[in-house]
């Protein structure tokens, strides 16, 4: 029997991928959590652009 079908081993690399994805899912939400007000200060940007642009 191989090395990687030993349940032991198995076992281990389930584990192992369950952590990494609990780790992306996680790593996921909070660059979500993060891009939200993040995107309103670009808006405050574009209407400074304006103004300045306008006032040539």
């Amino acid at each position: 029997m191989t090395r990687i079908n030993r349940p032991d081993t198995l076992l281990t690399e389930l584990r192992d991928i369950k952590r990494r994805l609990h780790a992306l899912e996680t790593a996921q939400r909070a660059t979500t959590a993060g891009a939200r007000p993040a995107a309103a200060e670009p808006l405050a940007e574009e209407s400074a652009e304006t103004d300045t642009s306008g006032s040539e």
